[in-house]
């Protein structure tokens, strides 16, 4: 097989990316969340790499208001995916090593991160001003999964707005990262294939106003004013696949 077509082999089969997370803010309608946009990189080992956009959705959680020093928990929560056994007629073998990073939020200091929740393991963790959970373990072609929630803790520090995001700025500064095992179609077998993501535009997750004055208005993170949150948006199509739209994107993107 030519070089050009392990390339479209390779590319039409990352319809997989089922990192379909919906992300809503957590003053939103539950019944009618917003819907975040990802722009999305996958780079196969042969040819040149492909850029595609999808959506992804979360559950965020955070008190409405809280006076400096305050406590304040902010938890997101994915929504349910689904690795499709086949894409466009090739063999999926897995996707591994999700990771997921918000931002520390501006006027705070962060305490803690932890998951809890979730059909895989996963780990949280903190390093030079990005929150990570990570999810390093690969899972099978047809499974259904769910990542934990992830709970930051963190304290406010000056008066203004705690928000909370998906980071990432762009390919080079992703704020959703995975690999995928797809069946190439030819000699190279199964291979791995790296796809970098980043919100476009970036959308907020959850929104505490601090204000100043003694801490104490809002002991151990619970909401010291309204606290609302939104719910995972439908991203589906079918039987509940969330891939039919990356896969007419990616088959358009392959022949070009």
């Amino acid at each position: 097989m030519k070089p050009s077509l392990v390339r479209i082999s390779v590319v039409t089969s990352l319809a997989l990316l089922p990192l379909g997370l919906a992300a809503s803010p957590a003053q939103a309608d539950p019944q009618v969340p917003p819907t975040v946009n990802f722009q999305c990189q996958a780079t196969p080992p042969v040819g040149g790499a492909q850029t595609f956009s999808m959506a992804l959705g979360v559950t965020g959680t955070a008190p409405g208001t809280a006076k400096v020093g305050d406590p304040v928990a902010i938890t997101l929560t994915p929504a349910a995916m689904q690795v499709p056994a086949t894409v466009s007629g090739h063999a999926l073998r897995s996707i591994k090593g999700i990771k997921l990073m918000m931002p520390v939020p501006a006027n705070s200091t962060y305490v803690s991160a932890s998951v809890s929740g979730g059909t895989v393991q996963a780990t949280a963790g903190q390093s030079a001003g990005k929150i990570t959970i990570d999810a390093p373990e690969a899972t099978a072609s047809g499974a259904s999964f769910t990542l934990p929630a992830l709970t930051v803790n963190v304290t406010a520090t000056s008066a203004g707005t705690i928000t909370s995001a998906i980071g990432g700025t762009g390919f080079s500064d992703p704020g959703l990262t995975f690999t995928a095992s797809v069946d190439s179609g030819t000699f190279l077998g199964a291979v791995d294939v790296p796809v970098q993501c980043y919100p476009s535009p970036a959308s907020t997750l959850t929104t505490t106003t601090v204000s100043a004055g003694s801490p104490g208005g809002n002991p151990g993170g619970t909401p010291g004013g309204d606290s609302g949150s939104g719910s995972s948006g439908s991203a589906s199509s079918g039987s509940g696949s969330l891939f039919s739209p990356l896969l007419q994107a990616l088959t358009g993107s392959a022949g070009s």
